[in-house]
């Protein structure tokens, strides 16, 4: 997730680097708009499964909150959420580095210090996250790919496509062969008895044993983070490399002048990324009801997938291009732009509020709501996070999370409220 300032003034600590945020008049107000749009996203395919505790429940629980009206929740969350939002989100990341880089480049310096420093903080932020608030953050990850991007900021055109491609099917396909699954599970940290584990989860999170949720949310931290082989990264560094490319090729920086490529990418990203999405969504259907789908099925899956799922994140971001060019629709849209403004702290909100909602020491809702009531309660999260948003930033630069990142990477406390002479 990248995170620009609202201000022109230079952040404290930028005049001895050369670097500096970027001007509210800089701004493209279309990828704030799809940083909130893809936020949404990731917090439905968050809340579904996890927040509410379905991913810890036994089949006779699951089936007994399932009806029709959750079938048809579940498999379109799958074609058109699940891997959809995430992908966009790294997108608009690789996209934002290469928008620092050309900055850096037109002031005759190097983006990489900068670069580093970004990282690392985004790192310490997302393992504050993970130990302190909710074990699934993808924030440390981000940072950990992020070092990746640096190897192809002199790679241009299709070289970078082919090594996006690449990054995030081979690994995939390779860890997806069952022999080396075999070995990677074997040398993973698992716990002995996976169910009984699972139960002890459930109870941690519905309880309100303060002691036992902290030590479930230790473990569950180090099996999650303990499961993510070097093939996330690479598929993670993939997604940048798509982003990145867009921003060489100044797509959106330019978009008012490519709208006929983004109404073909519309038509064709919906088709293909539908198609693709469509065939994991049927699989997991049939493993919701207990039919046993062949190893060999799931390893063909992976490249109609992982292609239907970019395909799908550049549709979204086509459809915002286009929709932006109409004024009512810009408007609308624009609605959303400072959560998209403030995704960092957005993000972590969304940890706050979920776990608050669904988690026993909260309102404790976590294994009492079918899939198909979760969408509304995320709706009115997010509904909850662009008031805040909006509310923030009419006071202040930026969010405060986005505060502590800058602060950590120029290494000294950054000028937070708006003043008059900053508007």
């Amino acid at each position: 997730m990248t995170a620009t300032s609202r201000a022109d003034a230079e952040p404290a600590g930028a005049a001895a680097t050369g670097a500096a945020p970027t001007a509210a008049a800089e701004r493209i107000p279309a990828l704030d708009v799809l940083r909130g749009l893809a936020l949404y996203g990731v917090l439905l395919a968050n809340a579904v499964p996890w927040f509410s505790g379905r991913a810890f429940m036994t089949r006779d629980q699951l089936i007994a909150q399932r009806g029709p009206a959750d079938e048809v929740f579940l498999v379109l969350l799958n074609v058109f959420v699940d891997g959809k939002a995430m992908t966009l989100l790294t997108f608009l990341f690789g996209l934002g580095f290469a928008l620092q880089l050309q900055r850096a480049e037109a002031d005759g310096r190097s983006v990489l210090p900068t670069h580093f420093r970004r990282l690392a903080a985004l790192a310490f932020i997302g393992a504050c996250h993970v130990l302190l608030l909710w074990w699934g953050d993808i924030l440390w990850g981000y940072a950990i790919a992020g070092v990746g991007l640096a190897l192809f900021r002199r790679v241009r055109g299709g070289k970078l496509l082919a090594w996006a491609v690449a990054l995030t099917l081979v690994p995939q396909l390779v860890a997806s062969i069952p022999a080396v699954s075999a070995v990677i599970a074997h040398v993973t940290p698992e716990p002995a008895d996976l169910a009984a584990f699972k139960a002890q989860v459930f109870a941690a999170i519905t309880g309100r044993d303060h002691g036992a949720l902290a030590e479930i949310h230790v473990k569950q931290a180090y099996y999650h983070v303990g499961r993510i082989w070097l093939w996330y990264f690479a598929w993670v560094l993939g997604r940048y490399l798509v982003g990145y490319w867009a921003g060489t090729t100044r797509l959106l920086q330019d978009a008012g002048e490519r709208l006929p490529f983004f109404r073909k990418l519309l038509a064709w990203g919906l088709a293909l990324g539908i198609a693709g999405s469509s065939l994991m969504a049927g699989r997991r259907l049939l493993q919701r009801h207990g039919v046993a789908v062949p190893e060999s099925v799931g390893l063909a899956l992976v490249i109609p997938a992982e292609l239907g799922a970019m395909a799908l994140a550049s549709a979204y971001a086509a459809a915002v291009v286009l929709l932006m060019q109409k004024p009512a629709w810009r408007r609308a849209l624009m609605r959303i732009a400072p959560v998209g403004q403030m995704a960092l702290t957005s993000y972590l909100l969304q940890s706050l509020i979920c776990t608050f909602l669904f988690y026993g020491w909260g309102l404790g809702l976590a294994g009492r709501l079918r899939p198909v009531h979760i969408a509304p309660i995320t709706v009115a999260v997010f509904v909850l996070e662009v008031l805040l948003a909006r509310a923030w930033l009419s006071r202040f630069r930026f969010g405060p999370a986005e505060w502590l990142w800058r602060s950590l990477t120029y290494g000294r406390l950054q000028p937070l409220r708006i003043t008059a002479a900053s508007r």
